[in-house]
């Protein structure tokens, strides 16, 4: 058997992961010198009303060891393989943390993969080791993946300036002008960091910037496409069903982006996230 564990910046519930039959780390997020637990203590919409109200920027940080060391040795002892799927390195230190876990047991049984994104994006990955788990041993899995997770696309605009300024991203004059000209930010995941690619004036403007970049993306139809948003569903909606004018796109679904990723862009944020068509 090949269980396959993940990180909570992947969006994906306890409750979801029962169904999936896998296992999510939760994550831990500090707020304003309070430690809370990500999808477990503290739930995304918990997570969005503290932060309107916090005084300093939350911080999150990668689990515990312990957290990979005992699922390590309890599959060794059963004889299970692992697959451990972690946001990006370039976002957080989980990753390394799982290799040297990994490195420390000794079990030749254990792949770790890099995901190089965040979000839903992430999620999709895990979903395909899922469905691809009983057609593939670990190493031949995680081989697969870190092919398949090129594919993974995250476009996004931002509703405001304030958390990137918090979080040193933006300098503080850049936030005010940018706030009295009403500029979005518009991001991307770009080799496995999230980069500002341009900026449009107005919320309308970025939002149809985004859509004719996703229209523009080659996206597989075949996989469905997530509209990830933060705290307002309403915009996601709209974004949908934009998307479903523009391009052949049917299957889509809805998913609010937790407070690892939520601490450093905040509320008002929407995303699309979509699986390119493979080059063959």
């Amino acid at each position: 058997m090949i269980r396959i564990v993940a990180d909570s910046s992947c969006c994906i519930s306890q409750e979801e992961a029962k169904k999936l039959n896998i296992e999510i780390i939760s994550l831990p997020i500090d707020i304003d010198n309070e430690t809370y637990y990500d999808g477990v203590t503290l739930s995304t919409t918990e997570f969005y009303q503290k932060l309107v109200q916090c005084k300093n920027l939350p911080m999150t940080s990668q689990p515990s060891p312990l957290e990979f060391i005992e699922r390590f040795e309890e599959a060794q002892k059963n004889g299970d393989s692992v697959l451990v799927i972690t946001l990006s390195s370039k976002i957080s230190g989980t990753f390394e943390s799982a290799c040297l876990c990994k490195r420390e047991s000794g079990y030749s049984e254990i792949e770790v993969v890099d995901s190089l994104t965040t979000i839903d994006a992430m999620a999709m990955i895990v979903k395909e080791a899922v469905k691809m788990r009983e057609t593939m041993n670990v190493h031949e899995l995680a081989e697969y993946l870190n092919k398949f997770k090129k594919r993974c696309k995250v476009i996004a605009s931002i509703e405001t300036l304030e958390y990137l300024s918090k979080g040193g991203r933006l300098s503080g004059t850049a936030k005010v002008l940018g706030t009295m000209l009403n500029i979005k930010p518009i991001i991307a995941v770009i080799d496995g960091e999230i980069k500002m690619i341009d900026k449009k004036i107005g919320t309308k403007n970025a939002q149809e910037y985004v859509l004719n970049l996703a229209k523009n993306g080659n996206i597989d139809t075949t996989y469905p496409v997530c509209i990830q948003y933060a705290v307002d569903k309403k915009r996601a909606e709209y974004t949908a069903q934009r998307l479903q004018e523009i391009t052949d796109v049917k299957d889509i679904y809805f998913s609010e982006i937790s407070g690892v990723v939520g601490s450093h862009i905040g509320p008002g944020a929407c995303a699309i996230i979509y699986i390119e068509k493979e080059y063959i």
